[in-house]
């Protein structure tokens, strides 16, 4: 039965990183000493800069963009002006419509109060019943119920426009008018990250009128709090929690890593365009890293390299991840070192942790030992056991 390594070639690459520089048994082989130290499971991956808090401003009716008050970077204020759009006509007809529906609602709510009035004044009196007066009272209720839904259904309208409420007081006989102007305000302080329209361009809201979806025309994000997202593979997103360190590696700063902290572990896939059950591609989670000292040099939209730490041992007895094989479900390294024979021997030892670069060793090796740093694949001669 041949012996199987255990390990990565690409992690061979690491093997020396942290350690002793390796030597050479009576044999020739490459040998590492066994020493004491982390032993980490890794998960890494690459992700993206991004604000904590990003906000798609959009326009709720259909129109002709008059003027774009900001640039991408400029820095904003929650309430500022940023744009102006020209309404299209079935948006101002729309308001001009609700306007008129109110002041009709408005004219037959005065006559049911004072046909009220007049009704419980002649009951008092005795000239007609107490039943008369009560059903122009109920009259009355249900004409002050429609006028206050009529009235809160403008303003909600208006409010969405950025108009001015109508207010009771301005239910007059003039000619209520329609939008004139749709103003768009910043719903958060913050930068503006992008700029999707330019003055005299159509804002199409998908509908003409008022649109729930709305038409976007530009992105406000607030850079005070910017961290790392990555998309990790389903099979590894149950073994994430937050709260679990992570190093990231900016591409534009490829120094130091920078301590982080896994914030938020998405419970919904990331849902691609036309993705299928059997379209066979991969299934995502989104997993935000909270960086608690902010480098200057950070920016949205970077790159970056992440190494998320699973699990962690940080002082233990360890070896080089490919510097043992199993057989038979028992581990064994290969002595090394000048008092060795030119036949080294194999020995059995007990593994505990297996990390991205190193494995933890909890019986069969003490610090100080010699090895060989790599297990040989088939060396001519038998393993433990009798096995080729």
């Amino acid at each position: 039965m041949a012996v199987l390594l255990v390990g990565a070639v690409t992690a061979f690459r690491y093997l020396g990183r942290g350690r002793a520089p390796a030597a050479s048994d009576a044999s020739g082989s490459e040998t590492v000493v066994v020493d004491s130290g982390p032993v980490s499971v890794l998960l890494k991956e690459t992700g993206v800069v991004r604000p904590r808090q990003s906000v798609a401003v959009k326009s709720k009716v259909s129109g002709k963009v008059r003027e774009v008050l900001v640039a991408e970077g400029d820095v904003v204020r929650q309430g500022q002006l940023l744009a102006v759009v020209d309404p299209d006509a079935q948006a101002s007809l729309t308001l001009s419509q609700k306007r008129l529906e109110l002041r009709r609602l408005k004219v037959e709510l005065d006559q049911k109060e004072r046909a009220w009035k007049r009704q419980a004044q002649l009951a008092r009196e005795g000239l007609v019943s107490d039943e008369l007066a009560e059903e122009a009272e109920r009259d009355f209720r249900v004409a002050q119920n429609l006028f206050l839904q009529a009235r809160t259904a403008l303003n909600l309208l208006e409010t969405e426009a950025n108009q001015e409420l109508t207010a009771d007081g301005a239910l007059s006989l003039t000619e209520p008018g329609g939008v004139t102007d749709y103003r768009i305000l910043s719903p958060l302080a913050g930068v503006v990250s992008s700029v999707k329209v330019k003055p005299g361009e159509m804002a199409t809201s998908g509908t003409t009128g008022f649109s729930q979806e709305g038409a976007l025309l530009m992105e406000i994000s607030d850079q005070r709090q910017l961290e790392v997202v990555v998309n990790i593979n389903e099979i590894d997103v149950p073994k994430l929690r937050p709260g679990m360190p992570a190093k990231v590696t900016l591409a534009a700063a490829p120094g130091a890593p920078i301590a982080a902290v896994v914030d938020r572990v998405a419970v919904s896939p990331l849902v691609e365009a036309n993705a299928t059950p059997d379209s066979g591609k991969v299934i995502v989670f989104p997993v935000a890293l909270r960086l608690p000292e902010r480098p200057a040099e950070l920016l949205q939209g970077m790159s970056a390299s992440v190494d998320i730490t699973r699990e962690e041992r940080p002082f233990v007895v360890r070896i080089p991840i490919l510097a043992f094989a199993e057989k038979d479900g028992k581990a064994f390294v290969r002595m090394g070192g000048k008092e060795q024979p030119r036949t080294p021997a194999d020995r059995e030892v007990t593994l505990g942790l297996r990390g991205n670069r190193f494995v933890e060793v909890t019986a069969g090796l003490k610090v100080g030992d010699v090895i060989l740093a790599r297990y040989p694949l088939d060396d001519g001669k038998k393993g433990p056991g009798g096995g080729r």
